[in-house]
């Protein structure tokens, strides 16, 4: 739990700065402020929406076999890179599936800035 509450604050600070940016390049465009808000709110909830979407993939193993064989290429392509006995697919599946983390945090960063998006977009609505 301690570490999705880590995910969850780092990914509200980071929707917060792409919110900001994405306000400040709307308000630089002459948008409304309640356009403003809507959008860069909507694009730091479908970002981190994306992005935990794609860890919980990844949690799943479906990029194992491109990342062992992308390494398996650099280990024979520069020798020198290789450490120890090489590991079969096997035992690298299991090591990178302990070391793995849920996307929880991000899952509800995400959907904060999803709510928050609905709100504004009902303000935009209303106001406008």
């Amino acid at each position: 739990m301690k570490g999705q509450k880590k995910a969850f604050l780092a990914g509200l600070i980071t929707g917060f700065v792409i919110a900001a940016a994405v306000f400040a390049l709307g308000m630089s465009r002459d948008n409304g402020v309640w356009r403003c808000f809507y959008d860069g709110f909507f694009v730091a909830a479908v970002l981190l929406l994306g992005v935990a979407l794609l860890k919980t993939i990844r949690n799943k193993g479906v990029f194992d076999v491109a990342e062992y064989g992308i390494k398996r290429v650099v280990e024979i392509t520069i020798p020198v890179l290789q450490r120890g006995e090489r590991e079969d697919m096997a035992h690298f599946r299991e090591r990178k599936g302990k070391a793995r983390k849920g996307a929880g945090g991000l899952f509800m960063a995400g959907g904060v800035y999803a709510a928050l998006t609905l709100i504004f977009a009902l303000i935009y609505h209303l106001v406008v």
